[in-house]
């Protein structure tokens, strides 16, 4: 493997920790002291209006509360594309992070203004940021990282999530407590003072240069800074000369405003144009598988399937979950030693077997009862690791390795846009329907997970240590296409 240069060193740090460390965190806080925020909603909502309100609507505002999260990060997801050829991704990183801090001030103020809209606002700020950056990060990295530590890089978003997720955990031990929850949003604060002086450390994406003002001089000081070489390294020309391929309509401007055409199943199209449309779905259909595996769902609502499912304590779920926590990370270590190595068919097809198998074993032990309580909680570390160490980080950056680099932002801001949409639907649906079916609920998860085994297993290609033009032939092989991207 390459030895990355100090500059990508410090790029991936910085995209970690305001990018996938605020994921783990935003998708966390909520859940350690959930029972005392809601008894807080409620509350608050009996002292303006006299009325207390039942189970069932206050399950469903609690799962607006969690979805909030996806629905802002679409936003954050759409606005991306146009903020980073605005702004740069230099610049566009800095905004967001900025836009993290009103997020978690109002959140963590709430409790004593005694005002639980201001979670709601609070959560929508900090995941809109966070939405922006999902989709900076992937590009960024992607744009610099040299092909044979692509990988890797890409997954430390995963690692960096796991690290958020553990520290958010972490602060819910001691401030799970009916009074002292609001202090779970604070810590953040600093951390994303520290990613704003990381961003100031390191140059913008050549590619962002090249788009700005196209100065290719400049573009190639950037890329060969990043990559650790001389400007006249060959792979510095070859990587530029990718950029300066047309589109695979003859257009130079197939990603202006038509950029939808990757994903629209009718019209014309010639065989280059099918098969970049086909990468680009089967990019959409990693994201979504990933969501499917119910790692997301489950690990928001973690506490909840720990204590009303598998029937722990209160002290015992909230443990629990902090150990999951902190065994995720050596799990997200995996693929960023060997991604690269054993390549991205290999880690989601396995992680997907055993998703399948944690799953059919969880619904066992809940249904037989609490003397299955150990198998369950089992089952249920083994759904949430085993996608930290494989679908769910390759599908962070898998489907950006599918894309021609001149279709990559556009295309990158509407497959996260997707992944989210889906993410809002199963997610804001599980836990009123965990809450009215019980462990039936999982049947959610277990049935996609199936068919999504077996269409990745037979369609995904190799990406590891391939350009996009080489996945790209590779595709046209598959569908006996006689094109070809590398020529």
């Amino acid at each position: 493997m390459q030895r990355p240069s100090l500059s990508i060193c410090i790029l991936s740090v910085a995209l970690c920790v305001s990018g996938g460390f605020q994921q783990g965190y935003i998708a966390s806080v909520l859940n350690p002291p959930y029972v005392y925020i809601e008894a807080f909603i409620n509350e608050t909502v009996t002292e303006r209006f006299g009325v207390v309100m039942s189970d069932d609507v206050l399950n469903t505002v609690w799962s607006f509360l969690n979805v909030i999260f996806p629905i802002a990060s679409i936003v954050g997801q759409f606005l991306a594309a146009w903020m980073c050829k605005r702004f740069g991704r230099k610049g566009t990183a800095i905004i967001t992070c900025v836009l993290y801090l009103p997020g978690t001030i109002m959140s963590s103020l709430a409790y004593p203004a005694r005002s639980f809209e201001m979670i709601f606002i609070g959560r929508f700020l900090w995941s809109l940021g966070n939405g922006i950056n999902a989709v900076n990060a992937t590009v960024w990295i992607v744009e610099c990282a040299p092909t044979s530590i692509r990988g890797a890089m890409g997954a430390m978003q995963e690692f960096s999530m796991a690290i958020g997720s553990l520290v958010c955990q972490s602060f819910g031990i001691p401030f799970s407590d009916a009074t002292l929850w609001p202090w779970i949003f604070v810590p953040n604060a600093l951390l994303v003072l520290v990613s704003i002086g990381l961003f100031l450390l390191v140059p913008d994406s050549p590619v962002s240069i090249l788009e700005r003002t196209g100065d290719l001089d400049v573009a190639r000081a950037l890329l060969a800074k990043y990559y650790g070489v001389c400007t006249d390294a060959p792979e510095i020309d070859r990587e530029l000369n990718q950029e300066k391929k047309k589109s695979p309509s003859g257009s130079e401007n197939v990603d202006k405003p038509g950029i939808l055409w990757i994903f629209n199943p009718f019209g014309r199209k010639d065989d280059r144009m099918r098969v970049i449309q086909q990468a680009a779905w089967l990019g959409v259909m990693v994201k979504i598988a990933y969501v499917f595996t119910g790692a997301r769902a489950l690990r928001a609502y973690s506490t909840f399937v720990v204590y009303d499912l598998s029937h722990f304590n209160l002290e015992g779920a909230n443990l629990g979950s902090w150990i999951i926590s902190i065994l995720r990370i050596p799990f997200t270590l995996v693929p960023v030693f060997f991604v690269d190595r054993l390549g991205r068919r290999p880690l989601m097809n396995w992680s997907m077997i055993i998703t399948v198998i944690s799953l059919v074993v969880l619904m066992v032990s809940i249904i037989i009862g609490d003397a299955m309580q150990i198998p369950s909680a089992i089952s249920f570390a083994a759904i949430l690791l085993i996608n930290a160490g494989g679908l769910g980080s390759a599908s962070r950056f898998y489907a950006a390795e599918l894309v021609p680099r001149s279709l990559l932002l556009n295309a990158v801001s509407i497959l996260a846009g997707i992944e989210a949409v889906t993410k809002i639907v199963v997610e804001f649906a599980f836990f009123p329907v965990a809450n009215v079916n019980g462990v039936y609920s999982m049947l959610m998860f277990l049935v996609p997970s199936v068919l999504f085994l077996i269409a990745i297993w037979a369609l995904c290609p190799e990406t590891s240590n391939l350009t996009v033009h080489q996945v790209l032939d590779d595709i046209a092989r598959r569908k006996n296409l006689k094109v070809s991207f590398t020529k």
